[in-house]
């Protein structure tokens, strides 16, 4: 995505446009792999722009709360970030590497929204859902393991 779309998308949000903000957003709208805040630090210093990590954080969080990007929280494991938000897809994580991809929802836009069973007067805005298996590089690992022994 090129800096001016990434500058019209912040100011869209009512957020001011700086470098990290415009680094940070570019870094995860061209990422496909939800990236921890480490590697988007990495990305934004390979962009030639520097940051700390507090800064790194803090403009990810700015992102989230602009609807920009959204924020993984997975058991035992760092956040992941990503620009895709919003639009009501869910992730599947693999096990063992933490691989992790999108998937859009079986149930389409906002079915996800009205479960089955709800306490009375509870309003629903979101929906987290995480498909988890093995990626098919950590399958192979474990069938050259399996018969190794």
């Amino acid at each position: 995505m090129d800096v001016a779309a990434v500058e019209d998308r912040l100011r869209s949000a009512g957020l001011r446009v700086t470098a990290s903000r415009v680094a940070v957003l570019r870094a995860l709208t061209e990422s496909r792999d939800h990236p921890r805040v480490d590697q988007v630090i990495e990305r934004v210093h390979a962009s030639g722009v520097s940051m700390s990590k507090q800064a790194a954080y803090d403009v990810c969080e700015a992102l989230r709360a602009a609807a920009l990007a959204q924020r993984i929280e997975l058991p035992g494991a760092p956040a992941r970030w990503e620009a895709r938000a919003g639009d009501n897809h869910h992730h599947l994580v693999c096990r063992s590497c933490g691989e992790t991809h999108d998937v859009d929802c079986a149930a389409g836009q906002a079915p996800c929204l009205d479960p089955v069973s709800a306490p009375p007067g509870f309003a629903l805005d979101e929906v987290e859902v995480t498909y988890w298996g093995l990626c098919s590089s950590c399958q192979a690992q474990t069938r050259r393991e399996e018969s190794a022994r």
